[in-house]
């Protein structure tokens, strides 16, 4: 009998993709129709830290995560995004954690995090820096900018084989961008090229065409890696699958995943095996309650509405809606009236303390990841 425990996150995944990853689907014994609004991107104020305290100037505190709290004789974690690395505490109770580092920022990366993004410099250098790349991919190949998927988990497997009792936590860059699947229908640097064009908003019809061909194409492969993961890990593993946010694809005229709360980024892909599911509302702070298999903190089971918080901006969301500060949609982003939902939005947004603003958080991360 083994005792073993996976969590699986991904990022940038949109509900309504999650359709696509059929292998996922027939592993996981839960319905998918179940809602995450997300902690946005930031750090440990996410669901793997739920006592975290988030003082205004970035100094984290009180950092309790699942590395510490779950009871496993052997914990093994493995980040592919840099927000969610040692630097920043996640390493914490593991017996291994690796992470991308600051040391493994390019050269892009260091010319870019001194421009403006969408200034007329910004704009000059990303077409100079697309020239080059065009250039380099005609003799030599274009690497990926995040480590596959398919490495991750052959180093997961490989450092669990054997044992009976693990806690894993593999996470996933697949599909953030750049869109560029091994099989896509381009190049991987023009579907990098591409996937800046979308995101800098001098994109042609086709360039837009092709940015969601791309992003559905890394989510199918990223499905299809996953298959070795769900067909190698025991039977009775406990498995907690979950997205961190989703992505807009061109929807109110926005790529990529800013401070906006629409359903695009609200409205999330959740499923699980072995672990059972009473609620029908989820965030990713009940991740640890799910994961413990008890109350953590001030979570609940049974709560009927979930809140979401990005940089002065509020969400409340129950089983049918979503309000923000431009109104109540339901799921799908129509118009809707939930007086009783808007009324839960603006008490909660008059408790909340002042949230961190990205000026306050290390420029090279932010940069990294597309969010300046």
């Amino acid at each position: 009998m083994t005792d073993t425990t996976l969590l699986v996150t991904v990022d940038s995944l949109r509900y309504d993709h999650y359709q696509y990853m059929t292998a996922t689907r027939s592993f996981s014994a839960s319905p998918t129709r179940r809602r995450s609004p997300p902690t946005p991107p930031r750090p440990p104020a996410s669901s793997l830290s739920s006592a975290a305290s988030t003082p205004a100037k970035s100094a984290w505190t009180k950092i309790l995560n699942v590395g510490v709290a779950i009871d496993s004789p052997y914990k093994y974690g493995v980040s592919t995004n840099r927000f969610l690395s040692n630097r920043y505490g996640y390493d914490l109770g593991f017996d291994h954690f690796s992470a991308p580092s600051r040391e493994d920022k390019g050269l892009k990366a260091k010319v870019a995090e001194h421009m403006t993004p969408q200034s007329t410099l910004f704009g000059i250098a990303s077409r100079v820096w697309n020239v080059v790349q065009g250039v380099q991919q005609r003799v030599s190949s274009v690497d990926r900018e995040y480590r596959p998927a398919a490495d991750v988990i052959a180093e997961f497997l490989d450092a669990t084989e054997g044992r009976d009792e693990w806690f894993g936590w593999l996470h996933f860059m697949e599909p953030h961008h750049p869109y560029n699947p091994d099989d896509g229908p381009v190049s991987r640097g023009e579907a990098q090229q591409i996937t800046r064009r979308v995101l800098n908003g001098r994109a042609s019809e086709r360039d837009e065409r092709l940015a969601r061909e791309l992003y559905k194409g890394e989510v199918e492969e990223l499905d299809d890696r996953l298959a070795r993961l769900w067909e190698t890990i025991p039977d009775e593993t406990r498995v907690l699958f979950v997205a961190d946010h989703g992505e807009l694809l061109g929807e109110f005229g926005e790529w990529g995943h800013h401070a906006t709360m629409c359903p695009e980024l609200l409205r999330l892909p959740l499923a699980t095996r072995n672990i059972p599911i009473e609620s029908e509302v989820l965030s990713l702070v009940d991740v640890p309650t799910l994961l413990l298999g008890e109350e953590y903190n001030h979570g609940s089971f049974e709560r009927e509405t979930a809140y979401a918080a990005s940089n002065g901006n509020h969400a409340a969301m129950n089983r049918d809606h979503v309000a923000t500060d431009e109104g109540v949609v339901t799921l799908d982003g129509d118009p809707a009236e939930d007086d009783d939902l808007m009324a839960a939005k603006e008490e909660y947004e008059s408790r909340a303390e002042r949230p961190v603003t990205k000026d306050e958080l290390p420029h090279d991360d932010l940069e990294a990841l597309g969010y300046l």
